[in-house]
């Protein structure tokens, strides 16, 4: 089935930090911050932008929250809804070139299987949190790009515990695009805030929970 609009899935079918609710393990950064430059090039740029239907994205040099991530054995992400600008803690200043509005998540594992966990999950909420539906489930396939806008309700996470055979992480690289102003978009309140996490989301995580859970949409 067609995955519902707010998603776009295309492609082939170093230590762990762990931040509240979730873990997730940040790959090596290489030097001189010019890895995948593809992704940050005019050309994808605005590929996306007709993807999306948002004008005037902008990368964001200073890479905040992006690049490489490898995700261990039973790690998982909770449910939240990211960060749409962010400040600098030394300084307070903002560090993120406008309004966070797009996320593109390009999966780097080869062979991997539902049943290895780690899924891209894309739930379904109000602007005031009442409610929380399973939309969309992407299993994080090899060359596989996830594009999907960022607003305050763009509900997104991982919650079947990464449980690969053999021990391999979930591996990713992550980049987020942003715009000026944020006047097209009804569902972004022009309030700063960070990621903001549903309560409670993580309680259902497990390494069985890919067989028992099943979204409105599945992308295998």
């Amino acid at each position: 089935a067609a995955a519902p609009r707010g998603i776009a899935s295309a492609g082939a079918p170093a230590s762990t930090r762990r931040r509240g609710r979730r873990a997730i393990a940040a790959a090596p950064r290489p030097e001189g911050r010019r890895r995948d430059p593809r992704s940050r090039s005019r050309r994808f740029v605005r590929f996306l932008e007709r993807l999306t239907a948002i004008d005037n994205l902008t990368k964001d040099d200073g890479l905040v929250g992006a690049g490489p991530f490898s995700v261990p054995t039973d790690g998982y992400l909770a449910l939240h809804t990211d960060f749409n600008q962010h400040r600098s803690p030394a300084t307070g200043e903002i560090v993120t070139p406008g309004w966070r509005r797009v996320n593109a998540l390009l999966y780097l594992n080869e062979h991997w299987k539902d049943e290895y966990g780690g899924a891209f999950e894309l739930w379904a909420t109000d602007q005031k949190y009442t409610f929380l539906d399973y939309r969309v489930k992407v299993v994080p396939q090899f060359n596989r790009l996830v594009v999907f806008s960022v607003t305050d309700v763009s509900i997104h996470g991982h919650l079947d515990l990464v449980c690969h055979p053999s021990g391999e992480p979930r591996k990713t690289i992550s980049m987020y695009y942003y715009t000026p102003h944020v006047d097209d978009e009804p569902l972004i309140t022009q309030k700063i805030h960070g990621s903001i996490y549903m309560p409670g989301s993580h309680g259902t995580r497990s390494r069985k929970r890919w067989r028992q859970k099943r979204p409105a949409f599945v992308v295998r």
